[in-house]
């Protein structure tokens, strides 16, 4: 059974999150996004995504704050964080929450395509899941 293409991008930084919302759905990709950690939560309950797109720095919480919300209640979903801050602390955050791969702000909309094409091949039983 193959995941959902569907991706929940989280960024509080409106322009960017409708940008790679579009870009997403340009790539045959269902996307929601949400601003905050609090209502990225919500919407995974509600969309259940396949891939969450998650920006580090949020208004109310921290990426990986945000995360364990997320989890909580859509546990079997990648994550890709994205941040403009790159740091071994967070490097190190990440390998240990199982966050897939870091995109340091400026990236390149090739870098989050290949996010994307290596989500669609991965069967679901290979995903890094918590």
């Amino acid at each position: 059974m193959r995941q959902p293409r569907r991706v929940l991008i989280v960024d509080d930084e409106e322009l960017l999150a409708e940008n790679l919302r579009r870009y997403c759905e340009r790539h045959g990709w269902e996307a929601r996004v949400a601003h905050t950690g609090r209502l990225a939560a919500k919407a995974a309950a509600e969309f259940a995504p396949g891939l969450i797109l998650l920006d580090y720095q949020l208004p109310d919480m921290n990426g990986f704050q945000s995360l364990a919300r997320i989890r909580a209640v859509q546990r079997a979903c990648p994550c890709v964080l994205m941040t403009a801050h790159p740091e071994h602390v967070l490097e190190a955050g990440a390998l240990r929450l199982g966050i897939r791969n870091i995109l340091y702000k400026p990236f390149r909309l090739v870098e989050l395509q290949a996010e994307l094409l290596q989500i669609m091949a991965l069967p679901l039983a290979l995903l890094p899941f918590l």
